[in-house]
């Protein structure tokens, strides 16, 4: 993964504690995105002549947070089902959530990750080292963490997530990489898998990080989207479901001190963004992407790619107003 690389995220993550205001919102986002696919999964069972299950996340869900950071999100998704979370550094996560499941790796590359059941071996190598520096086709050539088992052939299981979570993640790849990042997540979900995914608002955090000069504060690799090129940078692999924006903090309020503490109050503790986000997220000013997609179906190779294409210009087509709007703004 092409970013500040693991020895800075195993530094930076130690100095982030409680979580913020706008980790907060976005947790909002994705905790509500997240009953939705539930609600609508067991909609779809009961049609389909299942047993009733009862609307809400299902115990059974398993769920890939894909950047987990520190782990607040994996732990919180943890409560909804069975969630593991990946990263090029889990250092942080793995100390702060010990009962959880986390798994170092490249996230370019999440199809060898291990299954659900199965911990990644925090255990020193046993191996011996290959004779031979070749590797066999499909086999990810990137040298496993040093300090844990190499990842075997046989736990690579593709289409193994319900649903896969990335907050605040993409834009930490260098834009050249990003489309493998989305590829990456859609081999790890089941056919018909949920992507959720948070990323800043190009034309509004541009304007942010400016007019407060937080230049500093951020990391080594910032490349921000704005809604249109998020949302064509998803089609090949994803029929965008929902894309709204969420955490309205105007500049100006940001900058008068009193009042910037009073709005985090309302907005946070009193929770005003649980009303404000759904009202003002379609006008794609809020700080931060939300989108919600679904994994496009493989189809064979006789059938062409008719219904791909298809699926993948309905898609755009719905987002391409919002996306000039954004771009305009």
């Amino acid at each position: 993964m092409k970013t500040g690389g693991k020895a800075f995220y195993d530094y930076y993550w130690k100095d982030q504690a409680a979580l913020s205001c706008d980790e907060k919102c976005r947790l909002h986002f994705i905790l509500s995105e997240l009953d939705t696919v539930a609600r609508r999964e067991a909609k779809a069972a009961a049609t389909l002549g299942a047993r009733l299950v009862k609307p809400g996340p299902k115990p059974g869900l398993t769920m890939a947070d894909v950047g987990c950071g520190r782990g607040w999100l994996t732990d919180a998704l943890s409560h909804f089902g069975r969630a593991v979370g990946f990263d090029q550094s889990t250092v942080e996560a793995a100390r702060r959530y010990p009962h959880l499941r986390f798994v170092e790796c490249d996230v370019l590359d999440l199809k060898g990750a291990p299954a659900p059941g199965k911990r990644a071996s925090t255990e020193p190598r046993r191996t011996q080292p290959p004779q031979s520096q070749e590797t066999r086709p499909g086999q990810s050539s990137h040298e496993p963490p040093r300090g844990r088992e190499p990842r075997r052939e046989e736990d690579d299981v593709p289409g193994l997530f319900d649903l896969a979570v990335s907050s605040e993640v993409i834009e930490h790849v260098r834009k050249e990489d990003q489309p493998i990042l989305a590829e990456s997540i859609s081999k790890i979900l089941r056919e018909d898998g949920t992507l959720i995914l948070t990323t800043p608002n190009r034309p509004v955090v541009d304007r942010v990080v400016s007019a407060l000069g937080l230049q500093d504060e951020l990391q080594p690799v910032e490349d921000w989207l704005d809604a249109g090129a998020l949302s064509r940078l998803l089609q090949s692999h994803f029929e965008v479901l929902k894309l709204t924006t969420l955490m309205f903090f105007p500049v100006w309020v940001r900058r008068i001190g009193p009042l910037s503490r009073i709005y985090r109050i309302l907005y946070e503790s009193w929770g005003a963004h649980k009303a404000i986000d759904p009202l003002l997220g379609p006008t794609l000013r809020g700080l931060y992407l939300g989108v919600v997609a679904r994994k496009r179906a493989t189809l064979p190779l006789h059938a062409g790619g008719g219904s791909a294409g298809g699926a993948g210009a309905g898609a755009g087509a719905s987002t391409k107003g919002a996306a000039r709007r954004a771009t305009a703004d």
